[in-house]
């Protein structure tokens, strides 16, 4: 069964926000993953993303980053995903996502794999890239973060200022 959006706040129709969220990230192809760790502290990192029909959103990334590292330790992440206005503080979209991040493995690799192929079609079209990817045997690792909560806003649909907030459930 596919996501369903529980919204906290407002009388905003939960199947409109959700068609407002996968709308942005149809548009969007970078978000910006933040993470925090014990010895470094915060870090925000840019990642081109895929996502799938369950708001799970996955990215590339090499296991040496920081960002990696920080991820190992602790799963908690947010991000954001956003579409530059066309005049400065006026027409604003964008999504703030809160979840769980990291290195995905096994069906969770495959599931990666085919979204970001499926959104970027030149990734992994090497045989043995392919491989290494699903295998966790490379440099770089495919990753999966999973959106548990989201703030919209999306000013040309749901109104100037109006910050959308929703829980994921599954």
């Amino acid at each position: 069964m596919p996501y369903r959006l529980d919204v906290s706040q407002g009388d905003w129709p939960a199947e409109e926000l959700r068609k407002g969220v996968e709308g942005l990230l149809a548009e969007a192809m970078v978000l910006t993953l933040a993470t925090a760790g014990h010895e470094h502290g915060p870090h925000a990192n840019l990642a081109f993303f895929a996502y799938d029909d369950d708001l799970v959103l996955y990215f590339v990334s090499e296991r040496a980053t920081r960002h990696s590292h920080h991820l190992a330790e602790e799963a908690r992440a947010a991000a954001t995903v956003f579409l530059p206005p066309p005049v400065f503080g006026e027409q604003l979209r964008g999504l703030q996502l809160a979840g769980r991040a990291g290195e995905a493995w096994g069906r969770q690799a495959e599931s990666a794999f085919a979204a970001y192929q499926g959104r970027y079609p030149s990734f992994g079209q090497d045989a043995e890239v392919r491989r290494q990817f699903l295998a966790g045997a490379g440099a770089a690792a495919l990753y999966r973060f999973q959106v548990e909560e989201l703030t919209a806003v999306d000013e040309p649909h749901f109104g100037r200022r109006n910050y959308l907030r929703a829980s994921v459930v599954r």
